[in-house]
């Protein structure tokens, strides 16, 4: 089945299922380690963890108000708001108060409420006097009504207060104490309404139904008849449009399209490599003069050889002049009868010859000779043979020219 998944070979069916092993166990040790539900204390619309204020948004919704998300900058709610508008700050991240008080003060200038959490949100408040709570360490506690406003009777409100109030104006009026210190304060701030709670515990999906505090949720809003609810994110870092895919960011959720985009390119790799056309590697023959006398050179270098190779180059040498002189072989002729043979038949210099013979032959017997003085050697003999060859150029027998090696030699 040539061009099909049929045709790969077994060795990479058992790799892309090694690698699709692999996917599987990181997949299940990133969801092993990913943080536990409860690690996001930020009580965010969005949001159904435990801490989450997403089934408070959810049954404003569902109990006629008009509730909407807010993500743009607060400004651009400031101009717009009017005396049926209810702002819900539910504990801002604290980088981004010194940027909404304005904001919200003019909200309430215009007749708006805004109902703020934590300490972080009474921060946010004009007239602010939040401070720490003065236990070291803040336990849930069941506030006491302190007052007859509308607000004061929601009933048993539990919360896990972090901070305080510190009353210093008649009109800021407590509505809930825990432990005497107050804990729930409504005031009066130009023509709105500001609403403090010192933990954003009544309105969090964990702690909605417990007592009083869904009571105190719907009276710190106001009617649902006249009121448009206006639950801010954008203090929360939460960008402008955000939909389905902002519940995955912080987990591990985003790693799945990774490792997802690895499998395919693994797919595509082993399929690809099989199905292409198929071409001859290049060969590269290893066999070129240039690498043979490199290689040779590069070997008697490494012996320290120079007498071999001098009486390599002489034995040739000799071998060929003989030839072209028509002397015999055996016994060897000296280098005097040569050398007086040679310049009587091509004219050479038959004392340099004589001479360059005579060092050859010694370097060849074994006498020290360095790789310098072997080097001169060669090249002097392939001198004289490259002038005997230019002063007859061809043999009268036919033969090959002096110098000259046979193809394939």
């Amino acid at each position: 089945m040539k061009g099909s998944f049929a045709s790969v070979a077994p060795r990479h069916t058992l790799l892309l299922a090694a690698w699709l092993a692999l996917v599987v166990l990181l997949i299940v040790f990133v969801a092993v380690l990913a943080p536990p539900e409860n690690s996001n204390p930020t009580p965010s619309s969005y949001s159904a963890e435990s801490h989450g204020a997403k089934a408070a948004y959810l049954l404003l919704e569902r109990s006629g108000y008009r509730v909407e998300r807010w993500t743009l900058p607060l400004n651009d709610l400031a101009g717009r708001a009017d005396e049926h508008t209810t702002l819900v700050l539910a504990a801002p991240y604290f980088m981004n108060v010194s940027q909404a008080k304005g904001a919200v003060k003019q909200v309430l200038e215009r007749g708006g409420r805004v109902l703020a959490t934590g300490s972080t949100g009474g921060m946010v408040l004009p007239g602010n006097q939040v401070a720490p709570y003065p236990s070291s360490t803040a336990a849930e506690c069941e506030a006491e009504s302190d007052g007859f406003g509308a607000i004061a009777g929601s009933g048993a409100v539990r919360l896990r207060p972090a901070a305080t109030w510190r009353q210093t104006r008649p009109s800021q009026r407590v509505q809930y104490t825990c432990g005497g210190h107050p804990v729930v304060v409504a005031y009066r701030f130009g023509k709105g309404e500001a609403i403090w709670w010192a933990d954003s515990g009544p309105l969090e999906n964990a702690g909605i139904l417990h007592g009083g505090n869904l009571s105190l949720l719907l009276r710190s809003i106001g009617p649902p008849a006249t009121t448009r609810v206006v639950w801010d994110e954008s203090l929360h870092g939460e960008e402008t449009q955000a939909g389905l895919w902002s519940y995955a960011r912080g987990t591990p959720a985003p790693l799945i399209w990774i490792q997802l985009a690895v499998v395919a390119a693994l797919l595509l790799f082993s399929y690809s490599r099989r199905s292409g056309p198929l071409r001859p590697d290049p060969v590269t023959s290893r066999a070129t003069p240039i690498e043979f006398v490199q290689s040779l050179g590069a070997l008697y270098q490494k012996a320290r050889a120079a007498n071999t190779a001098v009486a390599i180059a002489c034995q040739r040498f000799r071998f060929r002049l003989e030839e072209r002189l028509g002397i015999s072989h055996t016994p060897p002729a000296g280098p005097q009868r040569l050398a007086a043979a040679a310049a009587q038949r091509f004219g050479c210099d038959a004392a340099l010859l004589e001479r360059d013979l005579r060092a050859c032959e010694e370097a060849a017997l074994g006498a020290p000779v360095s790789e310098k003085r072997a080097l001169a050697l060669v090249q002097a003999l392939r001198d004289h043979e490259e002038h005997l060859y230019k002063r007859v150029p061809a043999n009268p027998n036919g033969g090959r020219p002096l110098g000259r090696e046979p193809a394939g030699s």
